[in-house]
C-alpha cells in the first residue's frame, strides 16, 4: 500500500561488524565449480557467467578473485604442474612407478586432470599449460635415455628423439588410467608401464649405438 513505510530488512546486528569473507575458501570454490563448469561445456565454451551461475553469485565476485578466465584457468593448472613437478623429486621407485603415481596423483580430481590431458590443446587460454605440460614430462623423460658424457652429436640427438617421442605416449597411458579405459587395474598398468619403459630404453641405446647404463637401485615409493 502508498504511503506505509516498509520494515527494513535486517542485514546484521547493529553495531557488529559485517562477518569477513573467507577470501583462501572463496576462491578454491570458485577453482571447484570452474574445474566442474569447464568439464561439462569444454574449456573453450565455459565462460566466467557459467562458473558464477553454478556457483550462484553475481559474476562480478568471481571477478574480483580472478580477473579473467585466464587468470582463472592459470590458477588451475600452474598448482597441478606445480605438484607433479614436486612429486618427480621423489626417489624413483622402479620400472612403471612414474604412471602409477600420476594416476593416483590426478585421482584427487580426476576432472582437472582430464582437462589438462585431454581438452587444454585446443584452448587458446590452456594450451600455453599444456606446452608446459609436455615440456616438464619430457624434461623428466630425458634421463631415462640420458646420453653418455663422450657420445656424438648424433647420439645425443637420437637420445633427445627418443625423449621427446615417448612423451606423447605418457599422457595418453595417464589420460586412460584416470578414465579408467585401458582395461587393467593399478598393478597390472604398472607392470605393462614398467615393461614398455625397460625396452624402449634398451632399444633406444641400442638404436643410438650405446651401451645401457644401469638406473638407480628402486626406492619404496
Amino acid at each position: 500500500m502508498s504511503g506505509v513505510a516498509k520494515v527494513p530488512v535486517a542485514r546484521g546486528r547493529p553495531g557488529q561488524p559485517k562477518p569477513r569473507v573467507d577470501k583462501a575458501a572463496r576462491g578454491l570454490a570458485v577453482l571447484e565449480a570452474a574445474v566442474e563448469v569447464f568439464a561439462e561445456k569444454g574449456l573453450q565454451v565455459a565462460t566466467m557467467q557459467d562458473v558464477a551461475d553454478r556457483m550462484g553469485v553475481a559474476k562480478i565476485l568471481i571477478y574480483r578473485l580472478y580477473p579473467s578466465r585466464q587468470s582463472l584457468i592459470d590458477a588451475l593448472f600452474g598448482e597441478m604442474l606445480a605438484r607433479i613437478e614436486a612429486d618427480a623429486g621423489r626417489p624413483w621407485g622402479g620400472y612403471g612407478s612414474s604412471i602409477a603415481r600420476l594416476v593416483e596423483m590426478s585421482r584427487a580430481n580426476p576432472k582437472l586432470a582430464l582437462l589438462l590431458l585431454r581438452d587444454a590443446r585446443g584452448a587458446p587460454e590452456a594450451a600455453v599449460w599444456r606446452a608446459a605440460l609436455e615440456a616438464l614430462l619430457t624434461k623428466l623423460i630425458e634421463p631415462f635415455v640420458a646420453p653418455p658424457e663422450d657420445a656424438s652429436a648424433a647420439q645425443r640427438a637420437a637420445c633427445k628423439h627418443a625423449a621427446r617421442t615417448f612423451m606423447p605416449f605418457v599422457i595418453e597411458a595417464w589420460a586412460a588410467g584416470v578414465e579408467e579405459t585401458d582395461g587393467m587395474d593399478d598393478t597390472t598398468r604398472t607392470r605393462w608401464f614398467g615393461e614398455i619403459v625397460r625396452a624402449w630404453r634398451e632399444a633406444t641405446y641400442a638404436a643410438a649405438g650405446l651401451t645401457t647404463p644401469p638406473l638407480p637401485p628402486p626406492h619404496a615409493s
